[in-house]
């Protein structure tokens, strides 16, 4: 309130009286118009400070959340990633987010709230329809949606980005005239205070010249102070806002001159305050080059009057390191029109380079990774068409290129595998553990040749629906062969080490055939001489000639051959000529179907005749260390399989059961030691267990058991091959498993399980 002015001494006339409530009446006329020019210039400013500017940096960042949304929605469906599209949404959440700031910042009441409220409508149609058209060509592997659809999409976010821009400039031209606004209200006050002034000096001049001088000075020095109070308490806050703001915010004049700049732009200058930089241009700041392309764009848009929206500019720290800048440059215009300064606004974009710079060096050294493997990498997709292909695979099949191969090959099942058989069993193993691991196949080349190839695949799902398959292959043609060479080297192997044995047990029955046989000979000499005088014999009673000599000779003849003898033991001699037959008979029926020639097509088998036929032609390997107990399963179906290979495998296994036993024997251990052979009939496959007291594998080595090349034996006793082509026998051809159970110094037990209708038992609970 206004100080009361004392009473004056001095007489005051009618005028006198007149002149003071003229100067009251002025004075309190004066006191109101300052005090709304006050309220007026505080209103204004707070709407500046906390409203428009504030708005203005919310609009900034949702301009540059929208140009992201838009360049990862394109960057999603070109490199075919959906996580783009994740990262896509949340950019327009951020910049609804920020749409929302700044309609809160302005309030209900601000004729930009319709705008923003508008534009915001506009965006969370355009994300939902940029969700549904982007998302599907990811789903479908589509490079672009329809053009139709891409046009109106790609017009609409054009209008998006052209009204945010309108929306960022709209602001920007507030704030200015926020501020244009309080220096016409402050020239105004100026004007009306001068008016009131001069007409209470007029009216006073003569009679209250003094009061009025002490009272206009005291109120002007109020008044200013109070005006002074609010402009430095708007001001305090305004720079609280703008040294806060995590980007460089800075006000230049016309020389490119320091203005107004804030805490961040201080700290990348390398000075202690941003008082500091005022009156000061780029030159005296930064580097030379650095500086020249600063000035150059502030003078640009000083001649344009054209501001420069979110370039990217590269800089350098107090530190001296580079950094990159995302620039936004606005001019500064008075009531007039006129450009008197330039407004910017800056944000720190190096980390996000060096992510961008690191994504795209990622990108680039899976491609290059892709493209130059030795190895085929591929994807498809559910309904059998490749997806994507690498030179290697490509090539490897005898295309030309990876596009070639994608457009040649539409059905994979069909057109891809040469057993339907084969590819179906792929595809449903596939469904029903999601992945395999070293599936060989034989699959057609362009030309329609055949190579045998091993893949390894997985499947890719979202949502729990497979949405693609991705995996490698390696042309294994050349491998198969050799493994075929190596299954042919130790079949010889094994009949080497058998064909001594073999000749041993057909000797043995064959000597006591020949005994016998010789035996027969002689016997039919004695038989042969006594016949013949009995042929005399009866010569003499026929012609009734029989003499005396006759009858003493055939006597004679008959004492030196005993008869009776001879009846008993020729019996005896058959009989044991013949066994010995029977047993020679055996042996080379059990080894011509042992080595029967194999074929590359499974046939249902008995598995325990084959094993039985293993048995008796490895007798020669076992019989002298070890007791051979069979329990075969009687109940046991038909196998499908290769009996010439799972004969090998049997063979393989039991003379390595033998030299286990062995050589427990040559350590002073039992005189004979067990093999058991046992098979068994269960609900999906058929089991084969062979079981031997011998050493037993010692753990420091059971992980590398079936390794190629990888023995226990003495050196030059075994050529490692024996485990590691059962394995491939089993595993590979058969889609069965081959596992073992042992304890040093007890023995070990090799379980092996075929499927029964030569299915892969892989994934079904049972170990390879």
């Amino acid at each position: 309130m206004p100080r009361r002015i004392p009473a004056s001494a001095i007489p005051f006339s009618k005028p006198v009286m007149s002149g003071i409530v003229v100067a009251l009446l002025g004075a309190i006329g004066l006191l109101g118009i300052m005090q709304w020019t006050a309220h007026t210039v505080r209103g204004h400013l707070r709407m500046a400070s906390i409203s428009i500017f504030p708005a203005a940096l919310d609009v900034q960042q949702a301009v540059t959340a929208f140009e992201k949304m838009t360049r990862e929605n394109k960057d999603a469906v070109v490199i075919q990633e959906s996580a783009l599209l994740g990262d896509a949404d949340r950019e327009a959440y951020v910049a609804l987010s920020s749409l929302d700031s700044a309609s809160t910042s302005l309030g209900s009441r601000y004729v930009r709230h319709q705008q923003i409220t508008s534009l915001r409508n506009r965006i969370v149609r355009l994300r939902m329809r940029s969700t549904i058209v982007y998302g599907e060509a990811v789903r479908t592997n589509v490079a672009f949606p329809n053009q139709q659809v891409l046009a109106e999409l790609t017009a609409e976010t054009k209008e998006v980005q052209t009204a945010l821009e309108t929306l960022q400039s709209d602001l920007a031209s507030d704030f200015k005239g926020e501020l244009a606004l309080i220096d016409e209200l402050q020239r105004i006050q100026a004007i009306l205070e001068a008016v009131v002034i001069v007409g209470v000096i007029v009216a006073l001049f003569f009679i209250l010249r003094s009061v009025i001088r002490a009272t206009v000075h005291k109120r002007e020095s109020d008044i200013l102070y109070q005006a002074h109070l609010a402009r430095e308490q708007e001001r305090s806050v305004l720079r609280s806002l703008i040294d806060n703001i995590p980007d460089f915010v800075y006000v230049k004049d016309t020389g490119s001159r320091f203005v107004v700049a804030n805490l961040h732009v201080a700290e990348v200058a390398g000075v202690k305050a941003p008082e500091d930089l005022v009156g000061k241009t780029d030159f005296e700041i930064f580097p030379q080059e650095m500086a020249s392309a600063f000035y150059e764009d502030e003078q640009n848009v000083f001649r344009s009057g054209q501001p420069i929206y979110n370039r990217e500019e590269r800089g350098t720290d107090a530190a001296g390191n580079e950094i990159d800048l995302l620039t936004t440059k606005v001019p500064i215009r008075d009531r007039n029109g006129q450009i008197t300064g330039i407004a910017g606004i800056g944000r720190d974009i190096t980390t996000r380079k060096k992510m961008e710079t690191a994504l795209l060096e990622a990108e680039r050294n899976y491609r290059e990774i892709f493209d130059k493997a030795i190895v085929g990498i591929f994807q498809s997709s559910p309904e059998g068409r490749f997806l994507s292909v690498n030179p290697s695979m490509a090539f490897a099949l005898g295309y030309d290129s990876p596009e070639e191969m994608i457009a040649s090959i539409t059905d994979i099942l069909k057109q891809f595998f040469v057993s339907h058989k084969r590819g179906v069993e792929f595809m449903l193993t596939m469904d029903r553990v999601g992945g395999v691991k070293s599936f060989e196949c034989e699959v057609l080349k362009k030309d329609g040749s055949k190579i045998w190839l091993t893949m390894s695949i997985r499947a890719i799902r979202q949502g729990g629906n497979v949405v693609r398959y991705e995996g490698m292959c390696e042309d294994i043609t050349d491998r198969n062969a050799l493994r075929e060479q190596l299954l042919q080297a130790q079949k010889l192997e094994s009949v080497g080490q058998l064909a001594a044995g073999i000749a041993h047990e057909i000797n043995t029955p064959t000597q006591y055939i020949g005994d016998n046989v010789r035996f027969l000979q002689d016997a039919f000499g004695d038989l042969k001489s006594l016949l013949t005088h009995y042929e005399r014999l009866l010569a003499a009673a026929q012609s009734r000639s029989l003499s005396k000599e006759t009858i003493e000779d055939v006597a004679t003849a008959v004492g030196q051959v005993d008869v009776e003898y001879l009846a008993e033991e020729i019996p005896k001699a058959f009989e044991q000529a013949l066994e010995g037959i029977t047993r020679v008979s055996s042996l080379v029926n059990a080894m011509k179907e042992f080595s029967h020639p194999d074929t590359k097509e499974k046939v249902m088998a008995d598995l325990n005749h084959a094993i039985g036929n293993t048995i008796m032609v490895a007798k020669n390997e076992w019989k002298y260390v070890a007791e051979m107990e069979t329990d075969f399963d009687p109940s046991l179906p038909l196998v499908s399989c290769q009996p010439g290979e799972i004969n090998q495998v049997i063979l393989n296994l039991i003379v390595n059961a033998a030299h286990a036993i062995a050589d427990v024997m040559h350590k002073g251990g039992p005189a004979m030691g067990k093999i058991k052979v046992q098979t068994k009939r269960c609900p999906e496959w058929a089991e084969i267990r062979i079981q031997d007291s011998g050493t037993g594998i010692p753990e420091a080595v059971r992980s590398r058991i079936f390794d190629p090349f990888f023995t226990t034996k003495e050196v030059g006793k075994g050529t490692g091959q024996g485990l590691a082509i059962s394995r491939s026998v089993v595993v590979n051809k058969h889609g069965g498993t081959i596992h073992f159970e042992t304890e040093e110094g007890r023995g070990t037990t090799f379980i092996i399980r075929l499927p029964y209708d030569g299915k892969a038992l892989t994934g079904k609970g049972v170990t390879a």
